[in-house]
């Protein structure tokens, strides 16, 4: 069990510690540092370097004959372009998107509502259960209101994201259902994939037929500012950054090659070491002690989820605000969060939970622990003394 900071580190949903291999490569120094659009030596070595890891990630992915790769600063700037670009340009053609999202998405997706809505699109938000799931009626649900905008829209004027793994309740929803809807009604769909990497079983198995994906790098141990989106050929893609004619005139700037390679340096350490069934294990140890210790005081949200992933739990404690519990937990060396860590701090009434049938009380009274992809069965043993001294006080 390795410790962060001399601290127990639960968060990794919100970013990784840097991965040990990219630790090593920074330590030895040896990467392109020009300008990859420069015609001299140290630039082509820039610019290989960077088509080195778009040719990896495509084979790493299974999507070489379908998508490319689109470099950006994280998934917050990949989410934004790809709607924010297709809506702008409709916009400049007076032409109309619906654009569908679901309650439970990142805040990133979510916030796009009222710019879509300026220019005079259509956002719809579709909600899942109480365990975080579209099973039946939530399914039918879903498929009615795309039934209902595929008849009265034009053609490709669909636009869909999907959650593949939720960064709160690591509830996974499937691609092969969303292929589905995007079969029946002709939608393009965007997969927020962010959440994937290290944290369920099939991390790599894409499918070619669904139109980009999106990741931010820090999230699975490379470096900050950096992430990328895996493109179909035929998916429409408007630049949101204008100034040069870098990565095809998709994106302005000049692109990080340092940054870029941390991506390959990372994901290679989860295709090597990457153990899924260890890992669940090793949850299933930590949520089993959990749900002994809390009771009836408590609950795992989504718990009883047709899937989820195996680095996630969500923990709500009735009656101790969650601010509390947090405060406890990092006087005793615990780093863990709220939820999602892109609200600047500021800890307010939970949508996810909200949306998925809990009050704002409660909203306000869960924790979430997120493991290290790599943590093992000894690991978990560990963590449960830990976490039990904190909690038993309060349960």
């Amino acid at each position: 069990m390795k410790l962060i900071n001399n601290r127990f580190y639960f968060d990794f949903n919100a970013t990784s510690p840097l991965d040990e291999r990219v630790i090593t490569h920074l330590q030895a120094g040896d990467f392109p540092f020009a300008n990859p659009a420069s015609l001299h030596s140290s630039g082509r070595e820039a610019r290989k370097a960077i088509q080195d890891v778009s040719s990896y990630l495509l084979n790493l992915f299974q999507l070489q004959s379908t998508h490319e790769v689109l470099f950006h600063s994280g998934a917050s700037e990949g989410i934004n372009a790809f709607f924010k670009g297709v809506a702008f340009d409709a916009f400049k053609n007076k032409k109309k998107l619906s654009f569908i999202f679901s309650s439970v998405d990142h805040a990133a997706v979510f916030q796009l509502e009222s710019y879509l809505k300026t220019l005079g699109h259509d956002v719809y938000f579709f909600t899942p259960d109480s365990n975080g799931d579209l099973a039946s009626l939530k399914w039918k649900e879903l498929d009615e209101l795309l039934e209902k905008i595929y008849l009265s829209q034009s053609e490709d004027s669909i636009y869909m994201n999907w959650t593949w793994v939720n960064n709160e309740t690591g509830v996974v929803w499937s691609l092969d259902e969303v292929l589905k809807l995007k079969t029946k009604y002709k939608c393009f769909v965007h997969v927020d994939a962010v959440q994937s990497v290290g944290k369920i079983r099939h991390w790599n198995i894409l499918l070619q037929e669904l139109d980009a994906y999106t990741y931010s790098a820090h999230k699975f141990g490379a470096l900050k500012g950096i992430g990328f989106t895996l493109l179909h050929k035929s998916c429409p893609w408007f630049p949101l950054i204008h100034g040069g004619s870098q990565q095809d005139g998709k994106r302005a700037g000049t692109e990080n090659a340092l940054s870029v390679q941390s991506i390959k340096w990372a994901l290679t350490h989860f295709e090597e070491s990457f153990n899924y069934d260890e890992l669940e294990k090793a949850k299933k140890t930590i949520e089993d002690s959990l749900l002994t210790l809390v009771k009836e005081k408590g609950e795992i949200i989504a718990h009883r989820s047709l899937s989820r992933n195996a680095n996630t739990i969500f923990l709500l404690v009735r009656g101790v605000k969650a601010e509390v519990l947090q405060a406890a937990f990092d006087m005793s060396g615990v780093e863990l969060s709220t939820g999602s860590a892109c609200s600047s701090g500021v800890i307010k009434e939970n949508r996810v939970l909200m949306s998925m049938g809990h009050t704002a009380e409660e909203s306000r009274q869960a924790l979430r622990f997120s493991f290290s992809p790599f943590m093992t069965q000894s690991d978990a043993i560990k963590f449960v003394e830990k976490i039990t001294s904190v909690l038993k006080k309060f349960v």
